[in-house]
């Protein structure tokens, strides 16, 4: 239905008129206010103030009661068509668009559940092409599927990831540590520059690590020898008893030899007689 149709479904056939005259009522406020301040500050003139004040607010109810009156004349047809063209079109049309966003939602979803397991598909097939292992899935690829994007651009981004996992895995499969750095490779998102650099550094902290322990083991092993030959020093010896023996000598020489004989026997405890 056009606009211009729609437009003469709902038109207003007579206009409420209001005459009023409002412009004389408002020129007997003006005096009555004139006159109520042009008396004098007296006890006489004080009730004249107040019968002046009790005459406006008087006319002030009485004009507003008709004001209300002259609202609810206007209003009682608008509110009366306003009940209707809620009931036939406004709620229908209200509860038509949720109706209809959901579905329109079902549909893309729908739309987008076939897009990505088309994608799905194609990216199996590239998968077996360039042999990728069973630990990279399609979610890795990181696809951003919309209804606006481009099916092609996406499979485009399927055969450079594949490309990309095929040339970096040949690159690390002639590493020394390549199967360390295939695993980390897999654990940090497919970065073959990080994952190498990641595997290095952990083997020369392995590899000083175990610096520092020959460093520890050698110190040990030397504070060991002088241990040991510390107590070698100061261990007690073992004195063995001589046997004793007896035995009987003639000694010629001058008087101070022999008396430097006796004495040097004394010395070693030798029992004799002289």
């Amino acid at each position: 239905m056009e606009d211009k149709e729609l437009n003469e479904l709902i038109v207003v056939k007579q206009l409420p008129e209001i005459k009023e005259q409002l412009q004389l009522i408002s020129d007997e406020i003006d005096k009555e206010i004139e006159y109520a301040l042009s008396l004098d500050c007296t006890e006489e003139s004080k009730s004249e103030v107040k019968k002046a004040r009790a005459r406006l607010n008087n006319i002030n109810k009485t004009l507003d009661k008709k004001r209300m009156e002259v609202k609810e004349a206007i209003l009682k047809p608008y509110e009366a068509f306003l009940e209707v063209y809620d009931n036939l079109v406004k709620n229908k049309l209200n509860d038509a668009d949720s109706t209809l966003k959901m579905r329109v939602e079902a549909i893309e979803s729908e739309q987008l559940k076939s897009k990505r397991e088309d994608l799905i598909g194609f990216s199996i097939e590239y998968f077996k092409k360039y042999n990728i292992p069973a630990y990279v899935t399609f979610s890795d690829i990181g696809l951003n599927i919309t209804l606006s994007a481009s099916e092609k651009s996406l499979k485009d981004q399927i055969v450079k990831f594949c490309e990309k996992i095929d040339t970096d895995l040949a690159l690390i499969r002639v590493e020394e540590l390549g199967s360390e750095i295939e695993t980390e490779y897999s654990i940090n998102g497919f970065d073959y520059a990080r994952a190498k650099l990641t595997v290095v550094e952990r083997h020369k902290r392995i590899e000083e690590l175990e610096k520092q322990k020959q460093v520890v083991e050698e110190k040990q092993q030397e504070e060991q020898k002088i241990v040991e030959q510390v107590e070698e020093i100061i261990a007690p010896v073992e004195i063995e008893e001589e046997e004793e023996l007896e035995c009987t000598f003639t000694v010629k020489t001058t008087k101070e030899n022999l008396i430097k004989i006796k004495n040097f026997m004394k010395e070693l405890g030798v029992i004799f007689e002289w």
